[in-house]
């Protein structure tokens, strides 16, 4: 059996182990950025449990 592999993703793109600390600390960033960007629209998302949604919470839109 092989391992899940993200398709979307090169090979270099996976490399984390060769980035300078100045790369990594970048796409790290980066990263952080845009998972802070939607804090408004997800407050009540979680992935455990036996909900998708905190139910005390109303989904953006709706």
């Amino acid at each position: 059996m092989s391992e899940p592999r993200d398709e979307f993703l090169s090979e270099e793109d996976l490399d984390l182990k060769n980035l300078t600390d100045d790369e990594l600390s970048a796409w790290w960033l980066t990263w952080l950025r845009m998972a802070q960007a939607t804090n408004d629209l997800d407050a009540g998302a979680y992935s455990h449990g036996v909900f998708d949604w905190d139910p005390s919470v109303p989904r953006p839109g709706r």
